[in-house]
């Protein structure tokens, strides 16, 4: 393990776009809880007005024009990288050597190789780094994870998942880069969806091979609108993924998950909070996991396996909140950061598996 920052760990977010936004804003719950065990101190954009308009929210904070300002701060301690795709990998190599600790959203760059190469700088200079997969710190679904672990669910044979967005050019996400192939690695596949490939092998285990098939509606290259994934477990069981961008400006950005075993099904239409409906066994009516339920679970859950998750307890059905809490808490030596970034290529692989798979018109097994 890394050694610790001593006192209040200094970031510097690269970027100040929605994503930086967002977790600059988890960032001050997490101050506000932790006696100021963290601050915002620089903020960079190619934009300077965004950048001096988040830089604002903290007393003191220098609204900067480029990573590079950042990255050779000496003060700084960690950064968070929040920048379109294409820009993850030089930062986020350029911050490993110059010993910075290491957040960065997902996908990690713009193909698996790239994805390869930022890890082996990070593990050459030995800095702490945690990736944005998100979804793992969704109350609902651990909660799910929990059900089909229990031994009467017996033995798994299927998931479906449909993950569908508005396209993020407009709208709540309206982020036009999204739709510009020199500063995204792809479409819904790798852009979104890319958590939902971490998130079903986080919960049901490894995938052996994949067959997939994608559509281009939106005429930007290679910048997919729908994706089909046929998924191969290695527990023996079959998975299904669908992923859409639509154009429907207003519909909320969901998952729908639906899961079989032997003697049990769940499902839940919200990829937060819940409900999760359910049925055990022969004979028995659907009952319902309420929200309320669902977070009473996930919060004893989760403080259990991470006490250190305590000071933000308030603010656990946020998972960007339990996600930066987690990496904070790492930096301060609490715990190893979680996911790692090897979780960021393994995903990342696993899209370009499904890429590779529609441009074959066959099933592509997973390297491990």
């Amino acid at each position: 393990m890394s050694t610790p920052v001593s006192g209040q760990i200094r970031v510097g977010i690269i970027g100040a776009g929605l994503i930086g936004q967002t977790h600059s804003m988890m960032l001050r719950q997490v101050a506000d809880r932790t006696e100021q065990s963290v601050r915002v101190v620089s903020v960079a954009d190619l934009s300077h007005p965004a950048a001096e308009r988040l830089a604002a929210r903290w007393d003191g904070a220098r609204a900067l024009e480029s990573a590079e300002e950042i990255i050779a701060d000496s003060s700084i301690d960690a950064v968070w990288i929040c920048t379109p795709t294409a820009m993850h990998r030089q930062a986020c190599i350029a911050a490993a050597r110059a010993g910075k600790h290491i957040f960065c959203e997902k996908p990690l760059a713009m193909t698996a190789a790239e994805a390869s190469e930022m890890a082996a700088a990070i593990k050459a200079s030995g800095v702490m780094s945690q990736v944005g997969l998100v979804m793992r710190f969704s109350p609902v679904y651990n909660v799910i994870k929990a059900m089909f672990k229990e031994p009467d669910a017996g033995r798994l044979l299927s998931v479906t998942m449909r993950d569908d967005q508005d396209f993020p050019t407009r709208g709540v996400h309206a982020s036009a880069w999204r739709n510009d192939p020199s500063l995204t690695a792809g479409g819904t596949l790798i852009e979104h969806s890319v958590h939902d490939f971490d998130l079903l092998t986080w919960m049901f285990g490894p995938v052996t091979s994949l067959y997939c098939r994608i559509r281009n509606l939106n005429g930007a290259d290679g910048v997919e609108d729908f994706g089909a994934t046929a998924m191969e477990f290695a527990g023996g069981f079959h998975g299904q993924l669908t992923s859409v961008w639509h154009r429907m400006i207003g519909r909320p950005s969901n998952r729908r998950l639906e899961v079989f075993a032997e003697n049990l099904f769940a499902a839940s239409d919200a990829d937060e909070r819940g409900p999760i409906v359910f049925q055990r066994g022969s004979g028995a009516k659907e009952e319902t996991v309420s929200e309320s339920e669902v977070m009473a679970e996930f919060s004893e859950t989760i403080l259990r396996e991470r006490p250190y998750l305590a000071p933000i307890q308030d603010w656990l059905a946020v998972p960007y909140a339990s996600e930066d809490a987690a990496f904070v808490a790492a930096l301060k030596g609490a715990c190893e950061p979680d996911p790692e970034f090897a979780a960021g290529v393994a995903a990342q692989r696993m899209v370009e598996a499904a890429y590779e798979s529609a441009r074959s018109r066959a099933a592509v097994p997973i390297k491990t």
